[in-house]
């Protein structure tokens, strides 16, 4: 699972990257590294939401420096929460570095859930956090890649769904696709 955090309005203004690795329906690791936007500049709305300020990044490496130390540690398909938002932030952020998209399918615990539990009135990851007893602070990249992890596994569990895969043949869900040049959006 991965989640952004980004400096302003801009997709691209990475300024925090967590990942949660699961294996065998397991979350067995997981990490979070701030980034330092290039150009340095954090909207005051966004410091709000996630806490995060240039102070705290001034030693970080930019996005182009850290992709080829994060994209190795990725070793099967992305899930985000509001994947589109996330999955924007990455092709962004790869643009402006002049990187190459990654092959990789990708899914979304938001559509999910929705697919799922269709009786929420909310589809916001705390929200759903909270109703399935996950405790995470949430806007820190690294625990909302947790708490998505975890909404996928249980996901995956009410279905008997032994995979992403085989969770999104039986609820319906359209995988989402990054490619060279391109991708196809979850749904």
């Amino acid at each position: 699972a991965i989640d952004f955090e980004t400096a302003n309005a801009d997709r691209g203004s990475v300024c925090a990257v967590g990942l949660a690795m699961v294996e065998n329906g397991q979350v067995v690791g997981r990490l979070r590294q701030l980034i330092r936007p290039n150009p340095l500049y954090f909207d005051p709305v966004n410091v709000s939401i996630h806490g995060i300020s240039a102070d705290d990044v001034a030693d970080a490496p930019t996005f182009a420096e850290f992709w080829p130390s994060l994209w190795p540690q990725v070793s099967g398909p992305l899930v985000a929460h509001n994947a589109s938002f996330d999955m924007s932030v990455l092709r962004r952020a790869l643009d402006q570095s002049g990187t190459g998209y990654p092959e990789t399918d990708y899914f979304c615990t938001r559509v999910i859930a929705k697919l799922v539990w269709p009786e929420h009135p909310t589809y916001a990851l705390d929200h759903l956090a909270r109703v399935m007893g996950i405790t995470f602070a949430h806007h820190d990249a690294e625990e909302d890649a947790r708490a998505c992890a975890l909404i996928a596994i249980a996901a995956c569990q009410q279905f008997n769904a032994p995979s992403l895969y085989d969770l999104g043949t039986g609820c319906g869900l359209r995988i989402g696709r990054l490619f060279a040049g391109g991708y196809r959006s979850c749904g």
